[in-house]
This record gives C-alpha cells, structure tokens and sequence, in this order.
C-alpha cells in the first residue's frame, strides 16, 4: 500500500520502465486507466513525489488525453524518477 501519499490503493496504478534524464521523461507501463489532469504519486527506493499528469503521450509520440492498463505512456516528470518506481494514482481528473 502507497502509505506516503495515503492514496489507499494496494497496487500501483503502474510502473516506470524507462526513464530520460536529459529531457526528464518517464516512460510507464500502465496497470490502470491514467488522464491528463490526474495526480499521481512516484514512489521507488530513491524517488518520492506527487505531480500531475500533463503531455501524456503514447507509444507513437503522439498527444493523449487518456490511457489504459497495458498501455505504455510517457510524460514529463518534475523530479527524477527511476526505472523501476511504482506509480499510484493519488486523485484522478
């Protein structure tokens, strides 16, 4: 369970597989619908921060607003996330 942010979930809502430094870019695996304007805890050994979910984009480099569990979506992160850190659904839009 997400204990930090106190989203109450027992899963992750998913899990980052890759992630860009430079332009500070995660790419997630989704386990659960994800929108544009939800917030999102990222959480890993390392990582721990809240943001909201803008630019999402999918596997084709193309703008969405929505996507599902399976999926693969990339956004831009405030912080540095790592592959690995598990992504929990805070508040969605």
């Amino acid at each position: 369970m997400c204990d930090t942010c106190g989203c109450g979930q027992t899963e992750p809502s998913g899990e980052i597989t890759h992630y860009f430094g430079k332009p500070m870019v995660a790419v997630v695996k989704l386990a659960a619908t994800l929108s544009n304007g939800d917030k999102i805890c990222i959480k890993g050994g390392t990582t721990d921060f809240e943001m909201t979910v803008g630019g999402m984009r999918n596997e084709a480099e193309k703008p969405i607003e929505s996507a599902v569990a399976g999926e693969l979506v990339a956004f831009k992160t405030p912080e540095i996330a790592r592959e690995g850190d598990k992504v929990w659904i805070v508040q969605s839009s």
